[in-house]
């Protein structure tokens, strides 16, 4: 074997190793070994043995196992790994696990709630994924009082005579909605509005009577809340990503059938899950990301990203503020994933790339649809499956048509109290349907959508342009070159580079 130092020497074939289903892989040339399962690797001989099969240093073996964990990854890669406990629900678990990745950074993280009916899956999704994360980072909860919450797991500061809880870089898994109060505390807390917040709470004791007592919470944690009810104050579902698991005939048939798999032999299923080369390959990952110590990700040319944000929207409003940023911090977690082949400003700084914004803009659009409206996917998709077929003639819907219908297209119950107390205010709060006394019988009140077909930002602003060829001119000399630009109490408007001075300086 020619030796590394020697100038004369032709340099030294570079192994390969590949976490596949199987096992890894070790190529050198025409050389394979493997696949190797956990067992091959435990043997504290396997790497020699590895070596002397490849004809290589051992050392070389560690680097290539090394590297192939610190190798790119996509969004659709991630997905396949996950999907060994998590079928389907591809942009959910993605979102999920790309906001849990984000609890290390300073102050990327965001927050999930999960909103749909019971038996769907909504706390399996998030309590599958925090698998993947070191213990120290989990805080799993089935429910809390605002005190108990505080009480738990904050540690007593006795110089300074307060109650300190660290949530900075950590995972809060709500496994039910928690007590109100417990959210409007949290809320300045889940809009990162300060990273030490200071409250006075009142603690009751046997003799002494009420005492107050102050409680710091530091942050920033990532939050995923698990519910039912798809009614949340306006003020917390502006904070949260919404997002409801699948319910389609193909996502339940793989369910049962891991589930088949898992109850049937526990104790193997177990075993496949605890020795998967890809889910180890993931962890191992995970590890290592956190060593790196990266807290902060850059992402260069915003300007454009912006530009590309205002091409879905013909109108802003308020909610785009919190929905921008959400944007951002997809993007940025993307970079973090990985964080191994991007760019460094300094040893705690990436600098995202353009497959970083790819892959954040895909994962947004396909849930911004309904989050935009400030609704669960699985509430919005009633609206748009069951509620606007009904009402094409126009006239008012009654709420047994649209459990008739429900049950046609989805052949289970509809409970009429649910859409009564929950799914039609939803909507109604969305600003998606009205409310109206049937005149025929008073004490029947009819449905009407507010709009005549599902909301669609692509469809208005193609109705905005004129529904022209996809060319878009400038409004006032017509030159192709137009870019759409947003004018301060103008709106949007497609205006070449010289007619936007002249329309600035009017305006």
């Amino acid at each position: 074997m020619n030796l590394p130092g020697n100038k004369n020497s032709e340099a030294l074939p570079e192994v390969f190793c590949q976490y596949t289903d199987e096992g890894l892989v070790f190529t050198v040339g025409e050389k394979t070994v493997g696949p190797l399962v956990l067992g091959d690797l435990e043997d504290s001989d396997s790497v020699l043995k590895i070596a002397s099969q490849l004809g290589v240093d051992p050392k070389e073996i560690l680097k290539a196992r090394f590297r192939a964990i610190q190798r790119p990854i996509t969004i659709p890669e991630l997905n396949r790994i996950l999907a060994t406990t998590v079928k389907r629900d591809e942009p959910a678990k993605a979102i999920t696990f790309l906001g849990m990745l984000n609890a290390q950074t300073e102050g990327d993280q965001f927050n999930v709630a999960y909103q749909a009916e019971s038996s769907t899956g909504k706390s399996y999704i998030p309590l599958e994924l925090i698998a993947y994360f070191p213990q120290d980072d989990q805080r799993i909860y089935a429910g809390a009082s605002p005190t108990s919450f505080f009480h738990e797991i904050g540690h007593w500061d006795k110089d300074r005579k307060v109650i300190v809880v660290d949530l900075a870089g950590k995972i809060v898994i709500f496994m039910d909605q928690p007590h109100w109060m417990l959210m409007e505390r949290l809320r300045p807390l889940l809009s990162h509005d300060r990273k030490v917040l200071v409250y006075k709470i009142t603690d009751k004791r046997e003799k002494a009577g009420l005492r107050t007592k102050t409680v710091e919470i530091l942050g920033y944690p990532t939050v995923v809340f698990c519910t039912a009810k798809p009614t949340l104050e306006d003020q917390e579902r502006t904070r949260l990503w919404l997002l409801s698991p699948e319910i389609t005939h193909e996502k339940l048939l793989d369910s049962l059938r891991l589930i088949t798999a898992k109850e049937t032999d526990l104790q193997r299923f177990r075993v496949f899950i605890e020795s998967h080369p890809l889910r180890r390959w993931l962890k191992a990952r995970i590890e290592a990301i956190r060593n790196t110590g990266i807290r902060n990700v850059v992402i260069p040319n915003g300007n454009r990203i912006l530009d590309r944000f205002l091409t879905r929207k013909a109108h802003l409003n308020p909610r785009d503020t919190r929905d921008y940023p959400r944007l951002l911090r997809l993007i940025k977690a993307h970079a973090l994933l990985n964080c191994f082949t991007r760019e460094k400003e300094d040893q705690q700084t990436i600098i995202a790339n353009d497959d970083d914004v790819e892959a954040g803009f895909q994962l947004y659009e396909s849930v911004a649809k309904s989050n935009e409206l400030g609704l669960s996917p699985e509430t919005y998709r009633i609206f748009e499956d069951v509620i606007i077929p009904l009402s094409k003639d126009g006239n008012g819907i009654t709420r047994k048509e649209v459990t008739h219908s429900y049950f046609e297209l989805y052949h289970r119950p509809l409970a009429d109290d649910r859409l009564r107390r929950q799914i039609i205010p939803a909507l109604e709060s969305a600003g998606l349907v009205s409310q109206e006394a049937n005149p025929m019988d008073r004490r029947e009140m009819l449905l009407y959508p507010t709009v005549s077909s599902p909301i669609s930002a692509t469809d208005q602003l193609e109705e905005y342009r004129g529904k022209n060829s996809g060319v878009n001119p400038c409004e006032k000399c017509g030159s192709l070159e137009a870019k759409m630009h947003l004018i301060p109490n103008k709106g949007t408007h497609w205006l070449c580079d010289r007619c936007l001075q002249d329309y600035e300086g009017k305006v």
